[in-house]
């Protein structure tokens, strides 16, 4: 993306520089009664690269040399390491998201790998409370009780008939939630709308 910005007769442009979808919803504010209802902030910048491959041995070997992380071993799971995260799509394909000066990128040298950088085709906001996993279940078919739904759980799924990933963090009561750019707006409504019973406020992170 690049856009320009006019400063007297001069015009600059700036390449690069992505401007969230929910630039104007998700503001923070400073909430009436800290630590209560649900707690919403925004992820953003974030680094997302898809990955796809064969995800067999010599392919996953590959991927650890190159990245430093281990490609979750089951379905519907997710990896955690020093550099960031992988997600698990589907039988051979991953996400791999990070913070935007990581090492990770489209460039990256892996056997069979086929990289793609979507960075500016998702949005991430998390969900924290011990009331958020009730929240997002009126809108997602999805048994996201904690028994059926543990830390470290990603799966693509939809939420008020908008597509996503919901991914439970270790952290408790912490769920991060992918959405199509285009959605973004529609999903923010929705979360606010479903948590207001609850009370909300929107923090930055």
């Amino acid at each position: 993306m690049c856009f320009t910005i006019r400063k007297g007769n001069v015009s600059v442009a700036v390449e690069n520089q992505r401007i969230s979808a929910l630039a104007e919803l998700a503001v923070p504010a400073i909430p009436a009664v800290p630590g209560r209802g649900i707690v919403l902030w925004q992820r953003h910048p974030l680094a997302m690269l898809n990955l796809r491959g064969p995800g067999d041995r010599a392919f996953r070997d590959g991927v650890r040399q190159v990245c430093g992380c281990e490609l979750p071993s089951s379905p519907n799971s997710s990896n955690v390491c020093e550099e960031g995260e992988i997600l698990t799509l589907g039988p051979n394909e991953w996400l791999l998201v990070a913070d935007p000066d990581t090492r990770w990128s489209e460039n990256m040298k892996i056997a069979c790998a086929t990289l793609t950088d979507v960075s500016h085709a998702r949005v991430v906001v998390h969900v924290e409370g011990e009331k958020a996993r009730e929240m997002l279940a009126k809108g997602c078919p999805v048994d996201l009780h904690a028994q059926r739904f543990p830390g470290g759980t990603c799966i693509q799924t939809s939420i008020a008939k908008i597509g996503v990933i919901i991914h439970k963090l270790h952290n408790e009561n912490d769920i991060a939630i992918y959405a199509a750019r285009s959605y973004a707006g529609s999903l923010w409504h929705w979360l606010t709308a479903s948590a207001a019973e609850y009370g909300y406020h929107v923090v930055a992170r």
